[in-house]
């Protein structure tokens, strides 16, 4: 009989160990596959992360740049100054006003193209704002590309405030340049009513006295006795006379007037002035350049347009020392006549600039500071404008007339 526990034969172990060794095989094979699909995964995984970051990058980068053409197409400019009052950044619009490329308007201090007189406003302006922690609105003048002033509004708020402190300061800059000659213009026009309704009541009243007591004067000025005092008679003569002018430009910043409006050329009206002009001229060594273009007839009062161009004339001569030239041109631009007055005087100071039109305002010792505030109620009562410019080389006055029917 044969013992269970017999030793195997050799077959049945080798058999043993080759299935074992497939066995073994398998499952590494199995693993192996299951460990690339694992690393393909996470490679995919990896690959559509990047995919993502790269789409959210793009969308980061469209993003910027959208929001930096909306910073620097803002309507207004933006600047960022550090507590020295240095610009540190600042938009398109802002160094477009300034008239500076921006590159070169980093690092510079904002003072020095503040007009000269306000900077002490400008430092108060960033101390008020770095005291109070808030926002402050400030208004001065802008000397921009061309030694050129406009207005402008500062609105500055803090920024990074560090141990209570800001490190630096975000400001809108707006250019109030023309609103604030709008309200300039309102406030001259108001008060040319008031004169006007002034003069009207009282400039007759004030005349009539004047004519009779002037009347007195030649007649005892023609008496043999009263000749010893001839020249105090002259005298009083004359006065009376510059008061009777005086008198005169008052009444036509008057209203009550109706226009004689009739189609006329405006070149007519300054040739026919133009010998009164040339003397003028002589008197002072200087002279009158007239070129006048081809212009359409439009409605105008003959009699203030004449006044028109003899003061605007005759201010600019009177800017002038001998040897200058005057220059009066016509043209038309656009829908406009337009009429120029050049000088070669030494220019318009910044402060004078803003009170030209003023009533009663004058830098002449013998000036009344009617003449120009006639100039520019007769404009006004002509649907046309009075601007200027002006530089140490000289001034340029312009008279805009819109022509009927125009927009």
């Amino acid at each position: 009989m044969l013992k269970r526990n017999a030793a195997a034969k050799p077959e049945d172990i080798k058999s043993a160990n080759s299935l074992q060794l497939t066995d073994s095989i398998n499952a590494e094979e199995e693993a192996a596959h299951i460990l690339t699909e694992e690393q393909q995964n996470y490679q995919d995984d990896l690959e559509a992360r990047h995919q993502a970051l790269l789409e959210n990058q793009a969308e980061l980068e469209d993003s910027r740049n959208y929001y930096a053409m909306l910073y620097d197409a803002a309507p207004v400019g933006c600047v960022v100054f550090d507590n020295s009052g240095r610009i540190i950044h600042v938009n398109l619009t802002a160094a477009n006003l300034i008239g500076v490329e921006r590159t070169l308007l980093l690092n510079m201090p904002m003072y020095i193209y503040i007009v000269k007189s306000e900077v002490k406003l400008f430092f108060d302006h960033l101390r008020r704002c770095k005291q109070t922690k808030e926002r402050v609105v400030s208004e001065m003048g802008l000397v921009t590309k061309g030694e050129k002033v406009v207005q402008i509004q500062l609105i500055t708020v803090p920024l990074n405030c560090n141990g209570g402190h800001p490190s630096c300061y975000v400001t809108a800059v707006l250019d109030i340049t023309e609103r604030e000659q709008l309200n300039r213009e309102l406030s001259r026009l108001d008060r040319l009513n008031t004169i006007g309704e002034m003069a009207a009541g009282i400039a007759h009243e004030v005349r009539n006295p004047m004519t009779t007591v002037r009347g007195f004067l030649q007649l005892f000025n023609a008496k043999d006795d009263f000749s010893p005092y001839a020249e105090q008679f002259n005298l009083m003569i004359d006065e009376l006379d510059r008061a009777n002018a005086i008198i005169t430009e008052f009444l036509s910043l008057a209203r009550s007037r109706p226009l004689k409006l009739i189609s006329r050329n405006l070149n007519d009206q300054i040739e026919s002035l133009g010998p009164m002009l040339q003397s003028d001229a002589l008197l002072a060594d200087n002279h009158v350049e007239f070129t006048l273009g081809q212009i359409p007839n439009f409605p105008m009062d003959k009699d203030e347009m004449r006044q028109l161009i003899l003061n605007l004339a005759r201010n600019g001569l009177q800017a002038m020392s001998g040897g200058g030239s005057l220059a009066i041109n016509t043209y038309t631009l656009g829908n406009e006549v337009i009429m120029a007055v050049r000088d070669q005087g030494q220019g318009i100071d910044p402060e004078v600039r803003k009170r030209l039109g003023t009533p009663f305002f004058t830098t002449k010792e013998q000036g009344t500071g009617i003449g120009l505030a006639v100039c520019y109620n007769i404009a006004a009562r002509h649907n046309a404008v009075i601007d200027f410019d002006t530089s140490p080389e000289g001034s340029t006055f312009y008279v805009r007339f819109r022509l009927q029917g125009e927009p």
